[in-house]
């Protein structure tokens, strides 16, 4: 049977005309991510996004950054508060582990503390609920102030601390307790994977209530070595409902730690981010030599030169040229010295070439750089060990 000719119908807008009466939209339409909050460093930056200057974590979604202890992630995450702080939003922290020093977040960060809320949960269930809960308080309040809707961001820190509501009621048991005591306060025994399914319960809820207010929630999750006789023994507690929803998961680990050499002090780290998944960019995109230091946070240029070199913007080795797209008006070439061992871009490239990470002016990376006043200190007072030398292990 021949098929018939759609001469004369305009296909299009029937398509439309369809979405519109079942409740749907083209997907041509479809504002998958309003804008990104920046985590302070540009290579990080683009490992999550794409972009530089303009590029971070998405919003509206669920993000799970996870990595072994003093490897980065609590600072990106306060980055992240910063980053919704400049943007008018409306910054959270659910400090499960009580252990947030809002004097170094302020020292790092930038943060101001008079407009971050911070909650303490005391267990996983009252951790999710808060979300909800502070959201809608946020959202009607905008309503009575008449103000337009504001990105807001929960970092959650960490999901492994936290008890379910069950494991709480433990602890009101009396010293010689009895079955029926036990009956009584706890009500149930424990049930196996029973933390994974209160967090793939609570995420299930979440991640519609997340979609709908346009709300970005940052968990922190911790790595465990699992027994097994083959294969990578990492693992994260939790099961695996948050690698399910979670639309952007990257893994922070520490390469070097960096010594001050007269004060013989622990002075930061040189990390590595790598995305393990990514929707709103390509997965496996790594960050590496991301310089932080403790006293002056993330230095935005660390790790930047081979973010650079992979997405073609620049090309050599040593001496390196920048890709023609991205020169200024009126220049023909641009070349310039870098190291790959430091894996760094001198700050006068970025002021004659801004196009190199999404800037419309040199103004607006000064702008950028003194947002995050990063001190230029002396190198030559530190000293990068390898994290291997005090018996720590990082599996990749």
């Amino acid at each position: 049977m021949a098929k018939k000719k759609n001469d004369g119908v305009d296909l299009d807008s029937v398509f439309e005309k369809i979405a519109q009466n079942m409740g749907g939209e083209i997907l041509e339409k479809l504002d998958n991510i309003k804008f990104f909050i920046d985590t302070g460093n540009l290579a990080v930056n683009y490992s999550c996004s794409g972009k530089f200057i303009d590029g971070g974590i998405p919003s509206g979604r669920i993000i799970e950054a996870y990595g072994p202890e003093a490897s980065g992630k609590s600072l990106i995450a306060s980055n992240v508060l910063y980053g919704c702080q400049r943007l008018g939003g409306w910054p959270n922290i659910l400090d499960c582990e009580n252990a947030n020093n809002a004097e170094f977040m302020q020292k790092v960060s930038h943060l101001n503390l008079k407009r971050v809320i911070r909650h303490a949960p005391s267990t996983l269930e009252k951790a999710f609920h808060i979300i909800t809960v502070t959201t809608k308080e946020i959202r009607d309040t905008e309503k009575e102030l008449g103000l337009g809707r504001l990105p807001i961001v929960f970092v959650f820190d960490s999901l492994t601390v936290p008890p379910c509501e069950r494991e709480l009621r433990e602890n009101d048991l009396p010293l010689d307790y009895s079955v029926a005591d036990w009956k009584r306060i706890v009500q149930k025994q424990e049930q196996p994977a029973e933390r994974a399914r209160v967090i793939s319960k609570c995420l299930r809820n979440l991640n519609v209530m997340v979609a709908e207010q346009d709300v970005t929630v940052f968990i922190i999750n911790q790595t465990r070595s699992a027994f097994v006789l083959y294969g990578n023994p990492e693992t994260t507690p939790g099961g695996n409902a948050l690698k399910f929803y979670a639309s952007l998961r990257f893994r922070t680990s520490s390469k070097k730690k960096i010594e001050h050499k007269t004060l013989e002090k622990f002075a930061g780290i040189r990390m590595q981010v790598k995305n393990i998944k990514n929707r709103a960019f390509r997965p496996f995109v790594v960050a590496n030599d991301v310089k932080l230091l403790f006293d002056f946070g993330i230095d935005p240029l660390s790790g930047l030169l081979t973010s650079l070199i992979e997405d073609e913007r620049i090309s050599g080795s040593g001496n390196y040229s920048v890709n023609t797209k991205f020169l200024p008006d009126g220049i023909n070439e641009y070349k310039f010295k870098a190291s790959k061992s430091e894996n760094k871009i001198d700050k006068k490239v970025l002021l004659d070439c801004p196009k190199l990470i999404d800037a419309k002016s040199s103004e607006e990376v000064i702008e950028y750089l003194n947002v995050w006043k990063f001190s230029d200190t002396d190198e030559c007072e530190y000293e990068e060990k390898d994290v291997s030398d005090d018996g720590e292990q990082d599996f990749v």
